[in-house]
């Protein structure tokens, strides 16, 4: 059986060499192997973290080894950033086992000179450590601190000034919380609270249907709560989003660019029986796990379709909502590995793909109807541009009032639900609500 040390390696190893999601990566990993729910946990965790820091970690291994990050291997300098991150960062893991550990890994994975390399390089930064605590203050004045392509923090630099860049930068290299959405059809919040904690997990009430948990995803899925369909795993930005559309009992909605569903299950929920919700995405295997959500919950007011919302076609409905696909810098956070994926010419990709969806789907809204455009990205190139785009093609739609029912310092002007992770706390999200006459 695999150690979580040797789980973390594996994932990471292939997050280098591939550019693909870690939690793709990561499930193909856990199907292929036999592990136990804890290895799991701290593979987890450390692969976030690891991911999150890698450009601080890097920054720290230039310094103890002398040595410039290029002129190391992928399987050394993999190795090199967990032994630094439990050295330097986990006050639970001893010096001696991180070192040792690692050294381990580079048997197991390279060779006896990378294995003693590994050896020296960690032991130079234990004994740094224990002489100054302090001895990466230096450090702190380089732009790879901060653990960002420079492009991001250019950008942000510009738009948020030098304190919002630091709040933004702080918040985003802290693990993130994890919020449970409660259905209110089932339990009081006193119940769900009591319930999760007899599955082992502590809960406290964060806003009216939303916990903050602290506890691993995976004891959340395991949970009978979860397994009933009455709590899901959700951010209350993204909740807000659906709020901004006030779904009403009886409305038929389209959801567009829908998968994984837990928006989608949001709109079930509260459009009721006498409603109905048509979900769409254009990936199949993301179709395939909304649909999987949608039987755990059972409703039966969702209709699942493999869609592209660009072109295909519609039914004619009362609301829509388009959670449209972006950079996703306003999770990064939650998502630490979108920082190392994305490139600055992907926010023009995704601005022209996000045009022409909302361009397309406003086709299939009843006249007096509203759509709701979104996007989990704090660029503006991705947000207001793309709305000022669409007005201006189509005069038949104007921008409505975000609902009283969000609250009031997450919406800007009046007209847009602007939640930024520094400001509120949680993910960022961007959403616009239009009407059309």
């Amino acid at each position: 059986m695999m150690d979580s040390r040797t789980i973390t390696y594996s994932i990471l190893i292939q997050f280098e060499r591939k550019d693909t999601k870690i939690p793709v990566i990561r499930d193909a990993i856990y199907a292929k192997h036999t592990l136990n729910n804890s290895s799991k946990q701290r593979a987890t965790f450390l692969v976030n973290e690891v991911i999150r820091l890698r450009g601080r970690l890097d920054l720290m291994i230039t310094f103890i080894s002398s040595k410039k990050i290029n002129h190391l291997g992928k399987t050394i300098l993999t190795i090199l950033r967990i032994g630094f991150y439990e050295i330097i960062y986990d006050p639970k893991i001893p010096d001696y086992a991180a070192v040792d550990s690692s050294v381990d890994l580079a048997h197991k994975f390279s060779n006896r000179k990378s294995a003693g390399f590994t050896n020296a390089v960690l032991r130079n930064l234990v004994r740094k450590k224990n002489k100054s605590k302090n001895w990466y203050e230096k450090l702190k004045l380089h732009k790879n601190w901060f653990s960002l392509p420079i492009w991001i923090q250019e950008r942000w630099l510009k738009h948020y000034g030098e304190k919002g860049f630091f709040n933004l930068v702080d918040f985003i290299n802290q693990p993130s919380k994890t919020f449970i959405r409660c259905d209110s059809k089932t339990n009081s919040m006193d119940q769900n609270i009591r319930l999760l904690k007899k599955s082992g997990i502590k809960s406290e009430l964060y806003i009216k249907n939303f916990l903050t948990v602290e506890s691993s995803n995976s004891k959340i899925l395991d949970s009978e709560l979860f397994k009933e369909g009455d709590i899901s795993i959700q951010s209350p930005s993204a909740a807000a989003i659906v709020d901004c559309l006030d779904p009403n009992v009886g409305d038929i909605i389209l959801d567009v660019c829908a998968a994984p569903g837990t928006k989608t299950l949001q709109l079930a929920n509260l459009v009721g029986p006498e409603g109905y919700v048509y979900a769409s995405d254009i990936s199949p295997n993301r179709v395939k796990a909304g649909k999987k959500d949608t039987k755990r919950h059972r409703k039966n007011n969702i209709e699942w379709s493999l869609k592209d919302a660009s072109k295909d076609s519609f039914n004619i409905v009362d609301k829509i909502l388009i959670d449209a696909p972006c950079t996703g810098t306003g999770v990064i956070g939650r998502k630490p590995d979108i920082r190392w994926r994305r490139k600055e010419n992907d926010i023009k990709k995704f601005s022209d793909i996000q045009l022409s969806i909302i361009n397309h789907c406003s086709r299939y809204l009843k006249k007096g109807g509203v759509l709701v455009y979104a996007t989990c990205s704090i660029e503006p190139e991705e947000n207001l541009k793309v709305i000022e785009q669409f007005l201006n093609l189509n005069s038949d739609f104007v921008v409505d009032k975000i609902p009283n029912s969000i609250p009031e310092h997450w919406i800007k002007d009046q007209f847009a639900l602007n939640i930024l992770p520094h400001l509120h706390g949680i993910d960022g999200v961007f959403a616009m609500r239009m009407k059309k006459i």
